[in-house]
This record gives structure tokens, C-alpha cells and sequence, in this order.
């Protein structure tokens, strides 16, 4: 079982059908594994439910939480090298946290979006 941090838009495919990446992301984690997402991706994925209500973005939570193992916090470490991957790669602060919450937990870093792929050394593409 691998340990995989899943960027934000892979978590929206999986939880919007209508996306053009569901399929992918549904088939890419119906294999059994640990399945990680900074807290910048909670963040980023309940701003759509809770713009409908505040009882949509907490069923918007409880289901993120049962699709994933582990929400991992923002600490001093993750916020130095993401300035540091920010600095280099000229990725959003937010792809940079998540780009750097990969590396602290020595997981495989997976999205849907191309350029943050290209920029963290061994992401897949969904």
C-alpha cells in the first residue's frame, strides 16, 4: 500500500461527477492505499459547498473525511520549503504547500493539473 497526496483537483473529480477528470480519479483510487491531503486542499475543496450553505460545506467535509485518511496541518516546515518550491518553481502558494506536504510525508504527489506535476519530482498525472 502506497501513500499518496492527493492535489486538490483530483479530490473535486472524485467528489463532482460532472468533472472532465472523475472517471480517472475514481479508477485511480479505487486501488487500496493511504490516501493523504494538505490542509490548503480541505480549504480549497468545501469553498464551492459552503457558497451554497453552511450545512452543504459541512456534509461537503464529513464525506472528504471519510474519502481520506489523513488531513495533514500546515507546520513550519511545510510553510519553509513551500516558500522555497514557490521561489523555484513560481507555483501558486497554495500548489507549493501541497507540493511540500508530498515530500514531508515521503509520498507520491497526485493532480490533474499539468503544471504542478511537472514541477514535483515523481507526480502522476490523473
Amino acid at each position: 500500500m502506497a501513500t499518496i497526496v492527493l492535489d486538490t483537483s483530483v479530490l473535486i473529480a472524485l467528489l463532482k461527477s460532472g468533472d472532465t477528470h472523475h472517471q480517472s480519479a475514481v479508477k485511480a483510487t479505487s486501488v487500496r492505499n493511504e490516501y493523504l491531503i494538505s490542509a490548503v486542499t480541505l480549504g480549497e475543496a468545501l469553498i464551492s459547498a459552503f457558497r451554497i450553505n453552511e450545512q452543504s460545506g459541512r456534509r461537503r467535509h464529513q464525506l472528504i473525511a471519510k474519502v481520506v485518511s489523513q488531513i495533514v496541518p500546515i507546520d513550519e516546515e511545510i510553510a519553509i520549503h513551500a516558500a522555497q518550491i514557490r521561489a523555484e518553481k513560481n507555483l501558486s502558494l497554495a500548489d507549493a504547500l501541497i507540493s511540500a506536504t508530498s515530500y514531508k510525508k515521503k509520498a507520491q504527489l497526485w493532480s490533474c493539473d499539468r503544471d504542478l506535476v511537472k514541477s514535483h519530482r515523481s507526480a502522476v498525472l490523473i
